[in-house]
């Protein structure tokens, strides 16, 4: 009888453990994916796999920018008005640091808004764009837009580099700590040991193509992708998607056999075969043509934030309302959750322990 109950307890105290919101199980691939959801005054963590909310981690105002360190155990959010970088833990779902980058200066205040961050492989430092201005008692004076260098260590700024107006994302190169690859008008690489911003090539290069680069990929996939309008001389319109593959460095870019309807995000499968974008229409498309190989509408309306599972079997939705969306790679819905905020992006991160 005694052994018994011990067995039952011991069945009821594993359940528990596995139910509390900080747990943290490993899978047999070595790891726990875990999906984050940027919101309002919080950073929203669900596990796909229950599916279920386990956490909100809250800070101060919209969440922005949102990356990860190589093993996925730390992550580096932007928030308050652009003006803060919180340091999470997320095996614990909680805010370890906080730096704020406005300061003071000799004749006022030092107003710094970060347009795009990243954390290092390690974790041990954060670079962010920010334009920057000195606000003195009747003027605000304008100073350079900067790439600026943070030791997560001791908050401070360590290093910084004029760079162009306009950067907005920024992912590190696979297996290269040292290679920052910065989305702007064009694209650039950070060497962070030489410290110098390189022009890699130009994504802009007869000025007639937008590019969204609001949401940046690339935490799972070895590929960071945007959707974009490009204008031909002609007059013609096309919409499509840019990807840059992080290994490499080489970057694509092809237009949808679909006139254009307006989409806020994009992503490109582990094979690059199919990609997938997303806003009031949801497409997935074959890369190598262009061709909407299916159109369908958003499930719950305007939808941000598209992303997809760490084994590429499944596509996350979120973002632009309170919903995470689950389906296949045919775009067939398989669950909805509610979320506690209206979010604005989603991204997916494979955490080692």
């Amino acid at each position: 009888m005694m052994k018994k109950v011990i067995a039952v307890l011991s069945i009821w105290l594993t359940l528990l453990m596995f139910s509390f919101s900080g747990a943290h199980t490993t899978t047999a691939q070595g790891y726990t994916e875990r999906v984050f959801v940027t919101g309002y005054g919080e950073l929203t963590v669900i596990d796909p796999a229950i599916p279920k909310v386990i956490a909100s981690v809250k800070v101060k105002g919209p969440t922005r920018d949102l990356s990860f360190t190589e093993d996925g155990t730390k992550a580096l959010l932007l928030a308050n008005g652009r003006t803060t970088l919180y340091v999470i833990d997320t095996l614990q779902n909680k805010v370890m640091d906080e730096i704020n980058l406005t300061g003071r200066t000799d004749q006022g205040m030092l107003d710094r808004r970060v347009w795009g961050s990243a954390i290092s492989p390690d974790g041990s430092k954060a670079y962010a764009f920010v334009t920057q201005g000195e606000k003195r008692t009747n003027i605000f004076k304008a100073l350079p837009s900067k790439i600026i260098e943070i030791d997560l260590q001791t908050k401070k700024v360590t290093r910084d580099l004029e760079a162009p107006y306009g950067i907005h994302a920024m992912v590190f190169k696979k297996n290269d700590p040292h290679t920052l690859f910065v989305w702007g008008y064009d694209l650039y690489t950070l060497d962070t040991k030489q410290w110098q911003l390189k022009e890699k090539e130009g994504i802009k290069k007869d000025g007639s193509t937008n590019v969204l680069l609001l949401f940046p990929r690339g935490d799972n996939s070895k590929f960071n992708s945007f959707p974009t309008v490009t204008t031909y001389p002609d007059g013609t319109v096309k919409e499509g998607m840019s990807w840059t593959n992080l290994e490499t460095g080489e970057v694509k870019k092809k237009d949808f056999d679909k006139e254009p309807v307006g989409m806020f995000s994009a992503i490109i499968d582990p094979d690059e075969r199919y990609g997938y974008s997303i806003m009031n229409h949801w497409y997935k498309v074959d890369a190598k043509t262009g061709h909407v190989i299916k159109d369908v509408k958003a499930p719950t309306g305007t939808i941000y934030g598209i992303n997809m599972s760490t084994d590429g079997k499944k596509i996350y939705l979120g973002g632009g309302g309170n919903d995470f969306i689950i389906a296949d790679t045919d775009l067939n819905v398989e669950k909805i959750l509610k979320t506690p905020t209206d979010g604005m992006d989603i991204k997916v991160k494979a955490i080692r322990n």
